[in-house]
């Protein structure tokens, strides 16, 4: 019982932001990056879906990242606030800093398999280029639980968004 409430307590305080607000945009996107794990590069790619209300924002993420013999596959919850609302209020750019958690696979060559869970903070500047469209530089920083082989996952991606 007590790793229910481990994963749905920050799950609930993190989305609470996002029930307060009446005015609300679903969005699709994809991402490009590159990971470093265990002091090695591998590029990723990701599909994101979400929902952006006022300066909060929502997204449901699938990343994979593959090296040689080496393949992850994660599924990610990030939820983001904007940040320095006042200075930028004019602005197309709009700095976030966010929180993240989600779940993660890690397959090698041999077909061994570990599962686990990661945990983080994230922050990065959208670019709004219309009413329909952002691109995203962001950073994400995930802590890994109930792995062998990985202890911390750096994240740098660039995204892009459809809003609907």
């Amino acid at each position: 019982m007590t790793k229910i409430y481990k994963l749905f307590l920050p799950l609930f305080l993190l989305l609470t932001p996002l029930l307060a607000s009446d005015k609300s945009y679903s969005f699709i996107g994809i991402q490009t990056g590159a990971s470093k794990i265990d002091k090695n590069y591998t590029p990723s790619i990701g599909l994101k879906y979400g929902i952006q209300k006022d300066n909060a924002r929502t997204s449901l993420i699938y990343s994979y990242d593959k090296k040689s013999n080496k393949k992850l596959q994660m599924l990610l919850l990030q939820v983001d606030m904007g940040i320095f609302n006042n200075a930028f209020k004019n602005s197309y750019l709009k700095p976030y800093l966010g929180a993240t958690f989600g779940v993660l696979e890690e397959k090698r060559a041999k077909l061994t398999r570990d599962r686990g869970y990661v945990y983080g903070l994230n922050t990065g500047l959208a670019y709004i280029l219309n009413g329909d469209f952002d691109i995203d530089l962001g950073y994400r920083y995930l802590k890994t639980s109930k792995l062998k082989n990985i202890d911390e996952i750096n994240n740098l991606n660039l995204s892009m968004h459809y809003f609907y």
